[in-house]
């Protein structure tokens, strides 16, 4: 097996073999639609059934660009070509912060493949094309252009809290950014800023200020001022990665993981409210309304096609919530720790840690299912 790697041909496996029989078109069906037989990283240019990957935490559907995947323990960004094959265009065999000779510090940057990265967990397309990656254990927001493959620091000066309310964010600090969303109607970028336990908006004018969290952490706040509320973001010494946000016009959808609740911010009142969990970890509700399930660790959400849908990653399940009723259901899953179930129903299916939720321009939707090692697709 090792030769085939080096030579770009890796084996037909079991798995490999498996993903060729999964009717990818069958409604409601689950299937592997990127990922190999195994943990790791086999190369560059091989199909997406057959790269490896180790943990990716999120994949990145948009109109401006290739699909991309942040496979998290490989510090890597690699998108899924139109061929189907797998490229890295971030991130090397290293784990760091940037090329040695730190060129990636300002525009126009250095090539991606130069670039270190550690953990990246999140991103979005800008309508430009430019690619913002949430370099999470770097403390930096870091733009790509696919059109150049060039890479530099789009914002973040160190690890830290500093820059609201300054004139420009170029000297902000972050601690830790886990999620990032774009709102296409004035241009501001919304970035959880996981372990300053805030949610903070980066204007189209390059000034940065917090929009929700005191940065203290808590529970409460709901009712209130968002930036007098308290969210429960991972923020010890080495924490998991946690939480997620959507935006659906003037709502902010905040995944807020340790109070096992996802919470809206209104952005033009300010004002906090809980929209799914009941702030105690377990599972329950189904069919029911949203405030009134148990959530277990929701570690991303999207909003698309009128449904708010929920990694709802320590049940081992995606749920969703329909926005016009705000009942919720279980959209796969069975809770059951496992990787069996493709070609079957997604909510008959194992999943193992599923970390990252998302949709693509069809409105199939898309699962990191992260302990897997894959990325599964749903049909719908």
């Amino acid at each position: 097996m090792f030769f085939l790697v080096l030579l770009g041909c890796p084996p037909v496996t079991e798995d490999t073999a498996a993903a060729d029989l999964c009717d990818e078109s069958a409604v409601g069906n689950i299937c592997t639609y990127a990922g190999g037989d195994q943990a790791g990283y086999n190369g560059e240019g091989l199909d997406r059934r057959e790269s490896w990957f180790y943990w990716p935490i999120d994949i990145e559907f948009s109109p401006y660009g290739l699909p991309v995947v942040h496979d998290w323990n490989n510090h890597r960004l690699r998108v899924v070509g139109s061929d189907d094959t797998v490229t890295t265009v971030m991130g090397t065999d290293f784990v760091g912060d940037g090329p040695p000779d730190l060129s990636d510090r300002e525009p126009p940057g250095a090539p991606g493949t130069t670039v270190n990265l550690n953990h990246p967990t999140d991103g979005v397309y800008l309508p430009d094309g430019t690619f913002i990656d949430a370099s999470w254990h770097t403390h930096k927001l870091r733009a790509w252009n696919p059109a150049t493959g060039l890479v530099y620091v789009h914002c973040g000066d160190g690890v830290g809290y500093a820059g609201d309310d300054e004139p420009t964010a170029d000297g902000a600090l972050f601690n830790q950014p886990k999620s990032v969303v774009y709102d296409e109607s004035d241009g501001t970028l919304y970035i959880l800023d996981m372990r300053n336990e805030r949610v903070r908006a980066l204007d189209a004018d390059f000034a940065i200020r917090t929009v929700g969290g005191n940065g203290v952490k808590g529970s409460g706040g709901d009712g209130g001022l968002a930036t007098e509320a308290s969210f429960g973001f991972p923020n010890d010494t080495n924490p998991r990665a946690g939480g997620g946000l959507a935006l659906d016009g003037r709502l902010l959808y905040v995944a807020d993981p340790e109070n096992h609740r996802v919470r809206a911010i209104d952005l033009d009142t300010g004002i906090i409210t809980t929209v799914a969990g009941t702030g105690v970890a377990g599972f329950s509700g189904d069919g029911g309304p949203a405030g009134a399930a148990q959530l277990n660790y929701p570690m991303d959400i999207e909003v698309e096609d009128g449904f708010l849908w929920i990694a709802d990653t320590d049940n081992g399940r995606i749920r969703a919530v329909d926005l016009a009723t705000l009942e919720i259901d279980t959209a796969a899953g069975n809770g059951e720790v496992g990787s069996d179930g493709d070609g079957g129903p997604a909510t008959g299916a194992q999943l193992y840690s599923p970390m990252g939720v998302e949709l693509d321009l069809d409105g199939n939707l898309y699962i990191a299912d992260s302990g897997n090692h894959r990325i599964r697709r749903v049909a719908r």
